[in-house]
């Protein structure tokens, strides 16, 4: 069975004018990280868009769990909280 990286589509509230959704980039297996293009909304515009990455050590080899999908929701809401990336690596937004 192949794994799919979640994506999260549907805007995730940050205040009452401010959202973003993910979608997913990549995954470096070697530092069990994980790339999302995530786009930040005010409002229906487009505020910003930018790389978050995330690491998944946490998760073990247990990636199916709705645990896992709600901590990943979580820590990419936690970074989009500052409004900008936590990486260097631009992906194919470059």
């Amino acid at each position: 069975m192949t794994f799919t990286w979640p994506e999260f589509r549907e805007p995730t509230a940050i205040d009452a004018e401010t959202s973003w959704t993910a979608t997913f980039e990549s995954y470096d297996q070697r530092h069990d990280d994980v790339y999302y293009v995530v786009t930040r909304l005010e409002g229906a515009r487009e505020a910003a868009r930018f790389i978050v990455v995330v690491s998944v050590h946490w998760a073990g080899d247990d990636w199916r769990a709705p645990e896992f999908v709600q901590r990943l929701r979580e820590d990419i809401h936690d970074v989009t909280l500052a409004g900008r990336t936590n990486t260097s690596y631009l992906g194919k937004m470059s």
